[in-house]
């Protein structure tokens, strides 16, 4: 009787927004790990190894494996009270940023790499196979370089009956300027960089004498695309936030209808790693 009395007091505390939350992330869970060590399967047996678009590959399915497997630790924080210590708290968050920018350089450098194997092909040639393996591993440094302003900001957080792991920042200059700093380095500098390898790649790759390239170009294109439809969720809860900040002395009944609208879809903030 008392088990079953805990068990209704918890679930009580689950709102309709942490359910679905929860359930979403289970899915992607569930989805995700398997398809992508599926997709590393498939490009170890079918791809050769010693091309640098397959190490890029594989470098951004181990990414979305390293940000998935958290998700479990974060559907637990949806539900329950946050009971593994700050450290813990931080290193997951670590893990989910760190894997993200990772994710994000690594298409940024498939994008780059296409133009330049295609527009300068005697210049990427004289590229040794140690430097791809420096460029590969200074990727993953720069993402947890760019990690550092997550990380520093997350703490354990007291709301109402329970404890969770969350960002703490201290007033709304600084939530602004984390907002701005991550909305640059994660989305609007790396597809400034896309966007403009791709349209010096385009007259290239019309041409006849490229035809035999078209395949693996259209593929990265894929992969940028629909990285792009996945990520984009959680660059518009950014701005969301960037504008209910800037406007809430100015326009304080326009600032109050953004926090409303953010608030009603923090769901797809937890759905970044997907």
């Amino acid at each position: 009787m008392q088990n079953h009395s805990a068990f209704s007091l918890n679930s009580t505390s689950w709102t309709t927004d942490n359910l679905v939350s929860s359930g979403l992330m289970g899915l992607c869970f569930v989805i995700g790990v398997p398809g992508n060590i599926a997709v590393i399967i498939f490009i170890v047996w079918h791809f050769k190894k010693d091309n640098f678009t397959v190490h890029l590959m594989l470098n951004l399915a181990a990414a979305d494996i390293l940000c998935l497997m958290t998700l479990p630790t974060w559907i637990y924080n949806q539900l329950y009270s946050w009971s593994i210590g700050q450290s813990s708290c931080k290193f997951f968050t670590a893990l989910v940023y760190c894997s993200t920018y990772s994710s994000v350089i690594t298409v940024t450098m498939l994008s780059v790499y296409r133009c330049l194997r295609i527009r300068h092909p005697q210049l990427w040639s004289r590229m040794s196979k140690g430097r791809e393996r420096a460029l590969l591993i200074c990727g993953w440094a720069l993402a947890l370089l760019f990690s550092c302003p997550g990380v520093l900001t997350q703490e354990i957080v007291q709301s109402k009956s329970k404890k969770s792991c969350g960002r703490i920042l201290y007033s709304e200059e600084y939530r602004l300027a984390v907002a701005i700093l991550e909305t640059l380095l994660a989305f609007f500098l790396p597809f400034t960089v896309i966007l403009t390898s791709y349209c010096c790649l385009h007259q290239k790759v019309t041409q006849g004498a490229f035809s035999h390239r078209q395949r693996s170009t259209k593929l990265v294109t894929r992969i940028v695309i629909t990285f792009f439809i996945f990520y984009a969720p959680h660059q518009i809860v950014n701005l969301f936030q960037m504008f209910e900040i800037a406007f809430k002395s100015s326009l304080p009944v326009f600032s109050a209808k953004l926090l409303e609208i953010r608030s009603s879809k923090e769901v797809l903030r937890s759905l970044t790693a997907a």
